[in-house]
């Protein structure tokens, strides 16, 4: 489990570049850590691989 840490709109990348239209202190879905003065990517679920057996009671249904 990942320790949460308390950010505010002060630490995104499109308050601090000024691109942020939005109103107010309230961290919003669009949210991008600003990280040395570059766009960070959003965080990707890690891929899990499924068992192979799954997928062939599937196909032979």
């Amino acid at each position: 489990m990942r320790k949460h840490v308390n950010v505010s709109c002060n630490d995104c990348y499109f308050r601090r570049a000024g691109l942020c239209a939005l109103p107010g202190e309230n961290v919003c879905p669009t949210f991008r850590a600003h990280a040395r003065g570059s766009l960070a990517p959003p965080l990707q679920p890690r891929l899990v691989p499924r068992a192979l057996r799954e997928l062939a009671g599937h196909a032979a249904s």
